[in-house]
């Protein structure tokens, strides 16, 4: 084997708690993540040397210091990987758009030196190696649905959703740095916001769509909303058309609705893809 293709997919959250700053300028977080198949195609080559890397999409940085170059680096150092590895990423999950499709390539990147070059790493080996790249890359190697938690690098698999779930995906077209979001959320003012995990996890659990609905929450949504207000209209709009609940995923920007079922979803998105640019009507995996 001297080619492989991988495909890496989106995850949106749906719940996400904020819980305190630590002391290593982190956050305590708790949150329910769901992967999607909106995804990006990755395809690794065997080369005799180096990392070359390419992406259809011009704005994503694939230099020395890039998430996808260390990736790569890290694995074949880590292993003493003497051959080269050439990476193509076609590009379709939104830059910056609260959906990890950074730590998704990331992961498929360390998902796919394992296979390429045999190395027979177990899920969790894998996993490890991606808490020292992103905190969402460790989630983003298994997919699925899943708790996480600590600074979200731990993560506890949940049953999937079966039948899955269909969800209606809006972009609004600017970017959310993550790094922005944490360092301008207020904790004092979210700390006595009420925590939904539970009861997400006891809807999930019986694939109860109108207890996934209720239950959908992000300690984000308050700060991103009042700088760009955008985000509330695009939740809005999802209402009004059918949709059982609407939240921005991650850090922002991009909104997500529950579906009751494909008929539904599909009715959205034909309702609303004159209004926006960036949608999708997507299923969970």
């Amino acid at each position: 084997m001297n080619k492989i293709e991988i495909n890496s997919y989106s995850k949106i959250n749906l719940t996400l708690n904020i819980l305190a700053k630590r002391q290593d300028g982190y956050h305590d977080i708790e949150t329910i993540m769901q992967s999607i198949n909106l995804a990006d195609k990755i395809f690794i080559k065997e080369e005799k040397e180096g990392i070359k890397i390419k992406c259809s999409h011009p704005l994503v940085p694939i230099d020395s210091q890039s998430l996808t170059y260390r990736s790569a680096e890290k694995i074949l150092n880590r292993y003493r990987i003497t051959k080269g590895v050439k990476i193509e990423i076609d590009k379709k999950i939104p830059l910056a758009s609260g959906m990890a499709g950074g730590s998704a390539n990331s992961a498929s990147i360390l998902v796919g030196i394992n296979k390429l070059f045999t190395l027979n790493l177990s899920s969790k080996d894998l996993r490890e190696i991606g808490a020292e790249l992103g905190m969402d890359v460790p989630f983003c190697i298994q997919n699925g649905t899943a708790l996480a938690y600590h600074k979200g690098e731990k993560v506890t698999p949940l049953p999937l959703i079966n039948p899955p779930l269909w969800i209606i995906i809006i972009n609004p077209g600017f970017e959310i740095p993550t790094k922005w979001a944490y360092n301008n959320l207020d904790l004092d003012r979210i700390k006595n916001e009420k925590n939904n995990t539970k009861a997400m996890l006891k809807a999930l659990k019986v694939r109860e769509l109108q207890g996934i609905a209720k239950n959908l929450f992000n300690s984000f949504e308050g700060l991103i909303i009042e700088k760009y207000p955008e985000i509330e209209k695009i939740k809005d709009r999802l209402i009004e058309e059918g949709a059982l609940g609407a939240l921005m995923s991650g850090s922002g920007p991009t909104v997500f609705g529950i579906a009751q079922n494909k008929e539904q979803a599909l009715k959205i998105y034909e309702k609303l893809k004159s209004e926006y640019k960036s949608i999708w009507a997507v299923q969970t995996i």
